[in-house]
């Protein structure tokens, strides 16, 4: 009767750690998936409505924007940056014309990834 409990016992054991790995992998593979534009030097901004642009959920103003492109340029790994402008569904043409025209002004390359 001992060895069947210890074999139950080491059982459980493996199958509660395989289910916690899995449950690691759901959490960690979508973002790593998400992040893998970030490590090829594109940086994606989102346009909401209101003409807000967000990196990652986060605000940023222009300025800020300014700096992220000059930490890209500035990494020997990797190409020219490229950023990548996202505008939501709701967003109005006029917006988003007025915010790719203000970040052509970066000097880096900008793509408009339509919804």
């Amino acid at each position: 009767m001992n060895g069947q409990t210890q074999l139950d016992a080491l059982g459980l054991a493996l199958v509660s750690s395989a289910l916690a790995a899995f449950t690691t992998a759901l959490v960690v593979v979508p973002q790593r998936i998400a992040q893998r534009p970030a490590q090829r030097g594109v940086l994606a901004l989102n346009l909401d409505p209101t003409g807000q642009l967000r990196l990652w959920n986060r605000l940023v103003r222009a300025p800020e924007v300014a700096e992220l492109l000059a930490d890209a340029k500035d990494q020997p790994h990797q190409s020219q940056p490229v950023l990548r402008l996202i505008p939501d569904p709701a967003v109005p043409w006029g917006v988003v014309r007025q915010a790719a025209a203000a970040l052509e002004t970066s000097g880096v390359q900008l793509e408009l990834q339509l919804p």
